[in-house]
């Protein structure tokens, strides 16, 4: 499959490779996220999907778990916020102490929790990729990179910046995710916001 043939894939679509990936076909998972997340946030899923199977076919990773991935990455989002860290003690889902007082990042570990439960997703890598995709972590795997890249470059994300990110993100990933973290760590600090550890190794380790 081409670039372009990804690119131009209506987004609900799920790609031929990701036939064995999840019990249900495609559109039911499709339709079950519907109604689980709020419009806005659905929308920005098919964004993120479609961003991911893109990345997942120019640096050869496997386009149906990307597009999986991405499609799932935020099914906690139906939760409020103030709701996820009990929610996910509730369930016990681990979580690490950054996380507990950070709790706008708790959607990743709860939803990969939720992927698996609700959507039948048993597939170690797609999991780990949404558990990461918002704080990252150590030896990330292409899968990792390509989904937690895909959340911040699908088109309704706006921020300074974010055409040369996804510029960089069809040559080098690694390039992409450089200048993705350098600006959000740099808004954050701005801010006087709290930057999670994973984060900081994660971008420690892209060099």
């Amino acid at each position: 499959m081409t670039p372009e043939t990804a690119q131009n894939r209506p987004p609900e679509t799920a790609p031929e490779t990701a036939a064995d990936t999840w019990p249900a076909g495609a559109e039911t998972l499709v339709a079950r996220l519907r109604r689980s997340v709020p419009d806005k946030r659905f929308r920005h899923s098919l964004g993120v999907a479609e961003d991911a199977r893109r990345f997942a076919s120019i640096h050869g990773a496997d386009t149906g778990k990307a597009w999986l991935a991405g499609l799932l990455h935020d099914c906690a989002k139906g939760i409020p916020t103030s709701e996820q860290v009990a929610e996910c003690d509730r369930l016990g889902v681990e979580l690490d102490p950054a996380t507990r007082v950070c709790p706008q990042v708790a959607h990743g570990f709860l939803g990969a929790f939720l992927a698996r439960r609700d959507y039948g997703i048993d597939d170690a890598e797609i999991l780990q990729a949404i558990r990461r995709h918002t704080v990252g972590g150590p030896d990330m795997t292409l899968l990792d990179k390509i989904v937690f890249l895909a959340d911040g470059t699908e088109p309704g994300r706006h921020y300074p910046g974010a055409d040369a990110v996804r510029a960089a993100a069809v040559r080098d990933l690694d390039e992409a995710l450089r200048l993705f973290l350098d600006g959000q760590i740099a808004y954050l600090s701005s801010r006087g916001g709290g930057i999670h550890p994973s984060t900081l190794r994660f971008r420690r380790e892209l060099g």
